[in-house]
């Protein structure tokens, strides 16, 4: 929306309060599925063996993004609730418990793909996150070999998710350590030079799994490339949301995990 960051607080809450009106005149309703668990972990495994589309993990201005580049396959491993796929850039791994849900919002257009977001009971959701850059030393469950290397809370203060990236010596790794205990927004501007160069794995977490994306991170004018990629823009991130306009969901969920269809 142009011109958003430049109006009142005042006038943006006006905004949003009248978001919801728009959207059921516009037909988009939010729905739980009757799915059961087995439900769940079925359709994850099928849109991943068949490359149906794309799964998100992160908040609004700050994600990864799963899916297979052109001309790839998904490597797929599943037992019991746990679902871990690899393809050569990226890494994704989801546990399907008791305690995870399946919405949809349903539109009245019936020939586009409704997309599928997993959440969980947020008084079950919970995952560590810090409100300022934090060393938290090894990772002890990359889905990516990390020898020699931290992982680093880029400090985005959000309970949905934790936006971190793991380093070796270097660069990156300088900028993160001389960043120490200061908000993302402060740091952003002495560590976002290194973390292009470098191009570290970067690591995404919520309450129900991780994605992990390797490969070059573009320059700010530059395109995503095609498969697992990440996006980290501080403007977006600025708005606060968790969840694209459209997709609100009840309280007592949060959100986990988007599935959007390929079109």
């Amino acid at each position: 929306m142009d011109g958003w960051g430049m109006r009142t607080e005042a006038w943006r809450q006006k905004v949003w309060k009248k978001i919801p009106q728009r959207l059921h005149q516009m037909g988009v309703i939010c729905r739980r599925l009757p799915w059961t668990k087995e439900d769940i972990r079925e359709f994850v495994i099928s849109s991943l063996e068949d490359v149906k589309g794309t799964w998100v993990f992160g908040v609004v201005g700050a994600v990864g993004e799963f899916t297979a580049a052109p001309g790839e396959r998904v490597s797929l491993i599943y037992e019991d609730d746990v679902i871990l796929a690899h393809t050569k850039n990226g890494a994704m791994q989801i546990k399907i418990n008791d305690e995870v849900r399946a919405l949809t919002f349903e539109q009245s257009d019936p020939t586009i793909a409704s997309l599928i977001l997993l959440v969980v009971k947020k008084k079950s959701g919970n995952i560590p996150t810090a409100n300022v850059i934090t060393d938290l030393g090894k990772d002890v469950k990359p889905l990516f070999k990390s020898d020699n290397q931290r992982l680093f809370d880029l400090g985005l203060g959000r309970k949905e998710a934790r936006f971190s990236v793991r380093v070796a010596s270097g660069s990156a790794s300088k900028a993160l350590k001389n960043t120490l205990g200061q908000n993302f927004k402060k740091a952003f501007p002495f560590i976002a030079e290194a973390l292009i160069q470098e191009s570290p794995t970067r690591v995404i977490d919520t309450a129900i799994g991780r994605i992990e994306v390797q490969g070059k991170i573009p320059p700010p004018e530059a395109s995503s490339p095609l498969g697992p990629h990440t996006h980290l823009l501080p403007n977006e991130l600025e708005t606060g949301r968790p969840l694209p306009i459209g997709m609100e969901i009840p309280s007592s969920y949060l959100p986990g995990a988007i599935f959007y269809p390929a079109k």
